[in-house]
């Protein structure tokens, strides 16, 4: 990237950058003074049919106020970590084992088969990554594709693109699939469940809404990228040194025997994870191993001796604690909320005002309100638990399907995660990007109103053809 003149200097010690760790952190004292401001309340909980301990959408009731003094916030913060030990501990598991992949130098030289074989329409490339990357999504989580972030990045800026073509790229399309629940057992299969429906249910209306947002958000990171390309001083993060150089692609290895190898185990320890997570119901465990598993297959096929196996994993598990570290602050925001009791609260009158709007608009108004709830509750599932045995009733008293319901679970909880600083995901991704959040949303403040406008247009469209 090449050099901001004098005046962009000046703006950049004007505005320093703000740490994205403190922002977080900013939100966490934010969410405590919150229990301080909004009332307490609880929903009942009751036993449905399945045995299952349910909310009762009748049984809202406010209740003495439990505010969370700031002075625990370093406590909440480690509450955040070790309710996240799972997921970051599998995070270095997968970022061990890509590290072992990659120091077989079979993805530098397939960077260098990309980089030279797509060279005069570069492009291409990022509608190969996106397409790969969105169908990856569609069975797991896109936590999982942090690990990746590194590689995304070096051949991004090989092709001559910046950071963030790369953010982009990665971050968005490995959110697509739980985005649009085709196969979300965080969203779609708790919901569907306590709909009475089938596992995935309606999962043909969702595969419509996958490629159409998966078509537009290519053809706008495309056009961004090309941007770049051809002129530099246009990036969002121009003059912002890069975490990583991007190097030259003819000093890359060429494509051998034992390289394809490698590949080849990759793409089915992939493809076995997808299986993993769509029948077995895999999770953070398998997923872990699995990765880890295709690490040290691969290190064996690109003959590489125990040591250096061990020296690969650590080196891995080095890349990503940053991200990690991010991931367990953010969590305590969340924490932080429940323990003040707010949570429901939210739920509660969100909920209440629906019925004011016409019945076109009432999907999209649930659309917007998970939107908002989810600044509030982050985690899919814990979302899904809260709010669908209030919004299921709700949407069959105003004769609303309850598929459609569902949806603007996915929509909600899905699209603005990566908008939100707390998300843990979001700035985990871009620690490995090296993207500062306000960098970020330069950019993905026009491309989410694109992802807004697009949501609220399906969700009308599944009320007219009685999505169901």
């Amino acid at each position: 990237m090449s050099s901001p003149d004098k005046n962009e200097k000046s703006l950049l010690k004007k505005f320093p950058h703000i740490h994205e760790y403190l922002i977080v952190i900013a939100i966490l004292l934010l969410a405590c003074i919150f229990t301080y401001v909004i009332p307490a309340g609880e929903y009942s909980r009751i036993i449905n049919a399945a045995g299952k301990k349910v909310v009762d959408p009748n049984g809202f009731h406010f209740i003495k106020n439990t505010p969370v003094n700031p002075i625990y916030m370093l406590n909440l913060i480690y509450r955040g970590f070790v309710k996240q030990a799972k997921l970051i501990f599998t995070m270095f598991f997968i970022a061990g084992g890509v590290q072992m992949i990659i120091d077989t130098e079979s993805i530098h030289a397939l960077m260098r088969v990309l980089a030279t074989k797509f060279s005069k329409t570069p492009r291409m490339t990022i509608i190969v990554m996106m397409i790969a990357f969105g169908i990856m999504s569609v069975p797991i989580q896109m936590n999982y594709f942090i690990p990746f972030s590194t590689v995304v990045l070096m051949l991004c800026l090989m092709m001559g693109y910046d950071a963030i073509t790369a953010a982009a790229v990665i971050i968005t399309s490995s959110s697509f699939g739980s985005s649009c629940g085709m196969l979300n057992i965080s969203t779609t299969a708790i919901a569907n469940e306590m709909a009475g429906l089938p596992l995935y249910h309606g999962m043909g209306f969702r595969w419509v809404g996958f490629v159409i947002i998966l078509v537009l958000t290519i053809w706008f990171v495309c056009r961004y990228a090309e941007k770049v390309r051809i002129s530099p001083e246009k990036s969002y993060c121009y003059g912002i040194p890069n975490i990583v150089e991007p190097g030259d692609p003819e000093k890359l290895p060429l494509m051998n025997k034992n390289h394809v190898l490698v590949l080849m185990a990759l793409t089915i320890g992939v493809i076995a994870l997808i299986i993993g997570c769509s029948n077995w119901k895999w999770s953070y465990e398998e997923t872990g191993v699995c990765f880890l598993a295709t690490g040290i297959i691969a290190s064996i096929i690109g003959k590489k001796n125990p040591n250096q196996m061990c020296v690969s994993f650590v080196a891995g598990c080095k890349t990503i604690i940053g991200a990690c570290i991010m991931i367990g602050i953010a969590r305590s925001v969340a924490i932080a909320m429940s323990a003040g009791h707010v949570l429901d609260t939210v739920v509660y009158y969100i909920a209440g005002l629906l019925g004011y709007f016409p019945p076109l608009l009432q999907a999209p108004m649930m659309f917007w309100a998970h939107t908002v709830i989810n600044f509030f509750v982050t985690s899919g599932s814990g979302q899904a638990n809260v709010t669908m045995p209030v919004f299921l009733p709700v949407a069959d008293l105003i004769g609303m399907s309850a598929e459609t319901a569902i949806l603007a679970l996915n929509y909600g909880d899905g699209l603005s995660n990566y908008i939100y600083p707390h998300s843990s995901s979001l700035m985990a991704f871009l620690a490995a990007c090296g993207v500062g959040y306000g960098t970020w949303m330069k950019f993905m403040g026009k491309l989410f109103g694109l992802w807004f406008l697009f949501a609220t247009l399906f969700m009308m469209l599944a009320v007219v053809v009685g999505y169901q």
